[in-house]
């Protein structure tokens, strides 16, 4: 089974418990104005510049053995530190069947898994993913259908029926706003996610993400 991604980040301590490797799959079916991570939007290997000037190729492709082997290799840290390896992007469940792969291998040595997602995925991707995790992060990016679509380029509908079976399933999770001005930081910006994001026995909470900048054109 191959993937593509376009990062290995080891020694990460934000994006999960413990001492983590977190893996950035390339492509993204969401075109969010803010995105701090443009360089994981397409699909395709990419050829881009440094603001130096510099060109570097964005993008490699693995394989979920050898992909799990480069993992590993950290194995004894992460166990030690009550980590494991996060998988974020992009968006990682748009190359569900490579997540998978490599997180039953991740699993089969002990490693947990967690998942960094827009949530933007079908249904069965989205339940494939998720089973597998320890842990997942669900980003809720608008509480408002037009102004998702405005902002992001798709369907609230598809986030909030996954958000839905996420709060049933008994997988712990947190649920994270980036904050935008003049997108979705006002204090009632604010009480319509949380009411939004709604309650359940494995929610971690609601974690409103700050700094981020306005790139958005009004």
């Amino acid at each position: 089974m191959n993937g593509r991604i376009f990062e290995i980040r080891e020694f990460t301590l934000h994006d999960g418990p413990g001492i983590r490797t977190t893996v950035f799959l390339k492509g993204c079916p969401l075109r969010c104005v803010w995105c701090h991570n443009p360089q994981g939007l397409r699909f395709e290997i990419e050829t881009l510049r440094r603001k130096d000037g510099r060109a570097w190729v964005c993008g490699e492709d693995w394989d979920d053995d050898a992909l799990a082997r480069e993992l590993l290799r950290n194995a004894d840290i992460m166990k030690q530190s009550g980590g494991g390896v996060t998988f974020s992007g992009g968006e990682p469940l748009a190359q569900a069947r490579f997540v998978c792969a490599v997180a039953d291998r991740l699993a089969a040595a002990g490693i947990p898994s967690a998942v960094e997602t827009s949530g933007y995925a079908s249904e069965t991707d989205y339940r494939e993913v998720v089973s597998r995790m320890a842990f997942v992060y669900q980003d809720l990016k608008h509480h408002d259908s037009a102004a998702f679509r405005r902002w992001c380029g798709g369907d609230l509908g598809v986030v909030l029926r996954n958000l839905e079976w996420l709060r049933g399933s008994g997988i712990p999770f947190a649920v994270r706003v980036p904050c935008i001005p003049g997108v979705n930081d006002t204090p009632a910006d604010r009480e319509a996610l949380k009411r939004l994001a709604g309650e359940s026995p494995s929610m971690r909470g609601i974690e409103f993400l700050p700094g981020f900048p306005l790139f958005a054109k009004q």
